[in-house]
């Protein structure tokens, strides 16, 4: 005989699995934010280190695929209360995300670019995603308005520091930025 409510033991371990993911998404999170911060400090066009090209393409792989997991995260911390805006931000930049991360991967083992436009598309939806995700993260009211801020105005102002400062300034704050959230 089956004491209990089978029921809420499946819903308390969906909850841990969960709870477990938000973590991990968080930890996940901070490490992409290191990992993409130096890549800007020795990054190709660094005034700091400007030959330690050989070993950023595998970072990057790696900062992208924790950003992912820091994606899927802020989700599962938010998919109840910020609604199909924060759901479809969230996609978009996964999604996003998941193209950059296949472009780096697949230029890194052809040794040349081979996918086009692959990377602009998916940077394009990732900034598209992160604005709309961090939009539905002001409406849940999930995480302190400033994360939601960082995600809707600083990945936009990383391109910009991009293409107006150097182009490590931006990889720098995306760093900070990923940390923070």
């Amino acid at each position: 005989m089956v004491k209990g409510n089978p029921l809420g033991r499946r819903e308390e371990e969906e909850s841990r699995v969960s709870l477990n993911l938000v973590r991990w998404g968080g930890a996940a999170g901070v490490v992409a934010g290191v990992l993409y911060a130096l890549i800007g400090i020795i990054g190709p066009q660094s005034p700091v280190f400007p030959s330690f090209s050989s070993y950023l393409i595998e970072m990057l792989a790696v900062a992208l695929l924790f950003t992912l997991v820091a994606i899927a995260g802020l989700h599962v911390l938010q998919r109840d209360r910020y609604g199909r805006l924060g759901a479809a931000g969230s996609l978009t930049a996964f999604i996003g995300y998941a193209l950059v991360l296949m472009a780096v991967t697949a230029n890194a083992l052809a040794g040349r670019e081979v996918l086009g436009i692959v990377p602009t598309l998916g940077a394009l939806g990732a900034l598209v995603g992160l604005v709309l995700l961090g939009t539905g993260s002001l409406r849940a009211r999930m995480l302190p308005p400033w994360c939601a801020v960082l995600l809707i105005a600083g990945f936009p102002l990383s391109i910009i520091l991009d293409i107006l400062v150097f182009a490590n300034a931006g990889e720098i704050l995306r760093g900070v930025i990923w940390a923070l959230v």
